[in-house]
């Protein structure tokens, strides 16, 4: 079996001494340019413009705009379209530390949200995962992305396509679909990732080796990094549940009671999991140690068998001069026969006792 390598975590960029606000990205996912899309959209109509960093957005105030940022390396883009909305400059901040911990901030004129979106590499086994930031505002969301990807693309599909339900609602259901939709990427990892569990655990079942307790540890890392990314998320949309704020409307708010209890769910699934993992490292320390039992149990057969038979030999290969033994006629066939007899002996013995 391949040995596996143990999974390290990303390192954070120092920002040691730097004053707050400073916008700095600490990614390693570099990008010359941000890309910049924008849908305008309203029930009857929906427009998709790709713009150029030095591009104006020209919005229309009588439609509804979703600006998707992607590449957070070009700190002075994700400045520009914050300061259209007159984000903090603290948030600014949170949106390029890609180590920023889930939660929702609530400001008069906007809503900010950050979270992680992650997916499967199923060559590596590894999860890989994203921070996406979410700002709302009146009749305008931002989100800025890490990097390319297709998250949101039955989003746009909805938009695109007419008599859609996302096109029909105002602008708070777009925000509710961007965050389900990153939530329900953890229940597609957690099916994944519990297939792969289930292929670890036929390996313990079947020929352990020296390469499991490293797969069963980067195993204990991925379920430990989802639940550092969960469960902060669960905290955030609760928060956005029980605001008060004007730009959730009450009838949005049983939508984000649905992914509320989406969390919950993925949260106690992350759970079993993990408990499931700690199990397998018991079986594969038991199936081990039953294997070392095997092997011991083994030689101290062998061992028996010889120990007899080298005490015969070894008392017969002494160099007395006088050995009555040595004389007899057929003294070599007798003790051929007391050994053999030795041999039947034990054999009989240890199948009467189910050593083999």
């Amino acid at each position: 079996m391949k040995i596996e390598k143990h999974k390290k975590h990303k390192k954070r960029l120092s920002k040691s001494g730097l004053p707050p606000g400073t916008h700095i990205y600490t990614g390693k996912i570099e990008t010359k340019d941000s890309e910049i899309e924008i849908f305008s959209y309203s029930e009857n109509q929906c427009t998709r413009k790709i713009l150029g960093v030095g591009d104006s957005p020209d919005l229309d105030p009588s439609l509804n705009h979703w600006i998707n940022i992607i590449g957070l390396s070009d700190h002075e883009t994700v400045k520009k379209y914050c300061d259209l909305l007159g984000v903090h400059y603290l948030y600014q901040e949170d949106i390029l530390n890609v180590f920023q911990r889930p939660k929702a901030e609530e400001e008069d004129g906007y809503i900010f949200t950050t979270m992680k979106a992650i997916e499967w590499n199923s060559e590596t086994k590894e999860l890989n995962d994203e921070q996406i930031s979410i700002v709302l505002s009146n009749r305008i969301v931002i989100t800025f992305q890490e990097r390319p990807g297709d998250y949101f693309g039955q989003i746009r599909d909805g938009l695109i396509s007419n008599g859609t339900i996302i096109r029909e609602k105002d602008i708070d259901y777009l925000f509710y679909r961007l965050i389900d939709v990153t939530v329900d990427i953890y229940f597609d990892i957690l099916e994944k990732l519990g297939d792969y569990l289930e292929e670890v655990e036929d390996i313990v079942l079947g020929q352990p080796g020296n390469g499991l307790l490293i797969m069963i540890q980067n195993n204990k890392k991925d379920i430990m990094m989802l639940r550092k990314m969960i469960y902060p998320m669960r905290d955030m949309i609760s928060k956005i549940v029980s605001s008060e704020h004007k730009l959730i409307e009450e009838r949005t708010k049983k939508y984000f009671k649905d992914v509320q209890d989406h969390t919950i769910q993925i949260m106690e699934t992350i759970e079993t999991y993990r408990d499931i993992n700690y199990s397998l490292k018991d079986l594969y320390l038991n199936a081990m140690s039953h294997e070392m039992n095997r092997i011991m149990k083994i030689l101290t057969i062998i061992s028996t068998f010889f120990i007899p038979l080298t005490f015969i030999v070894g008392v017969y290969g002494m160099n007395f001069k006088y050995m009555p033994e040595l004389n007899w006629l057929n003294g070599y066939y007798i003790v051929w026969i007391l050994m053999l007899s030795i041999v039947i002996f034990l054999t009989f013995w240890f199948k009467r006792k189910g050593w083999f």
